[in-house]
């Protein structure tokens, strides 16, 4: 109310004395009053020297609408920012190897990748799309910029946003500490002082935008640009790593073949164990055994050799060494196309890299 008396008195004061309308607003503009504040106060004034109100145009209270699209905008953006920083630390990682901290299964790492990835391809495009729609709403109606519930849901997720970012920081800080490469932090700081340093100068200087203007419209637009370029890039990125769903597909086939093969070995194990120190003719001697390739379904080779010693042989997509930091045995350890691992009835066999 003191805010409005203020500026009724000067308004009032300089029309009186002479000064031109358009040098009265933009003297007031120039000392940080909104548009709506200044003609606010001449609509009073006018109302005084002409004794009829300025008709208030009926505005629309922030509704359901406008709280599910904010909430539906921040919903997406915390979605596609955490995966994308989720992505770029698992990149760094493979990017700095780090023996010493290397995660145990790397198919924990590819499993994590492709979340991460698929939650970008759906969040960031639905993030897009809704923002607009609140842009152009705002451009429509300019109230909306400044209903309660826009600025309760964006301090919302200021918070959110400021939680992650000190909570990735603490995480990157806490592996330092622990003898983590210094490269791997950096690079892991770096990626989460983008990631939240831009939502908090989008979000943070669009409390401040309460009318549309060309300025307000070209930083949506810049933001625009280049958070789909981030995106683009940390997406090619992923499928670098990753490669086509044919390539994962053909991973996994790999992956269940060597399975498949470590469980025969316990069930041979038993038949020696039974059969007193003898090895199985065939496979065909070992009950439930799982004895075909989950893709092509021809048998697994089995070839017995002299006192417990025997191997198991399949056809593979592609070649794979054992990487996994606690099963360094490379028992399993496999070339492109026909392989046979060599094997021992009475010994332990490890279990197989995921």
């Amino acid at each position: 109310m003191a805010d409005e008396q203020t500026i009724l008195r000067y308004v009032s004061g300089a029309l009186d004395a002479g000064v031109p309308y358009d040098a009265v607003v933009g003297m007031l503009r120039a000392r940080g009053w909104r548009d709506r504040e200044i003609y606010k106060a001449l609509g009073v004034r006018y109302s005084d020297v002409t004794g009829m109100q300025v008709p208030l145009r009926a505005s629309p209270a922030a509704g359901a609408k406008d709280a599910f699209l904010y909430l539906l905008a921040f919903s997406t953006l915390a979605t596609w920012t955490i995966a994308s920083g989720s992505l770029a630390f698992r990149l760094i990682e493979r990017w700095f190897h780090d023996p010493l901290f290397s995660e145990p299964y790397q198919q924990y790492q590819t499993y994590e990748i492709t979340w991460s990835l698929a939650a970008i391809l759906i969040a960031y495009p639905l993030y897009m799309l809704i923002t607009r729609t609140i842009l152009r709403e705002a451009a429509v109606d300019p109230d909306k910029l400044d209903s309660s519930i826009r600025k309760w849901l964006t301090y919302m997720a200021l918070v959110i946003a400021a939680s992650i970012f000190m909570g990735d920081l603490i995480t990157a800080l806490a592996f330092l500490l622990r003898g983590e490469l210094t490269s791997r932090f950096v690079a892991k700081s770096i990626v989460v002082l983008l990631l939240s340093g831009g939502v908090f100068y989008y979000y943070f200087g669009g409390l401040r935008k309460t009318e549309p203007s060309e300025i307000s419209a070209n930083r949506d637009r810049l933001m625009a640009v280049i958070s789909a370029v981030a995106v683009t890039i940390i997406a090619i990125l992923g499928f670098m790593q990753l490669g086509t769903p044919r390539v994962q597909r053909e991973i996994r086939a790999d992956s269940q073949r060597v399975t498949q093969l470590y469980y025969l070995t316990g069930q041979i194990r038993n038949y020696w164990n039974v059969h007193g120190s003898q090895l199985p003719s065939s496979l065909g001697d070992v009950p439930g055994a799982h004895q075909f390739d989950p893709v092509t379904h021809a048998q697994y080779e089995y070839i017995p050799g002299i006192g417990s010693q025997y191997q198991l042989c399949a056809v593979f997509t592609a070649a794979k060494q054992n990487q996994e930091p606690y099963n360094n045995s490379g028992v399993w350890d496999h070339s492109a196309g026909h392989a046979c691992f060599s094997l021992d009835a009475k010994g332990f066999t490890p279990y197989p890299p995921q």
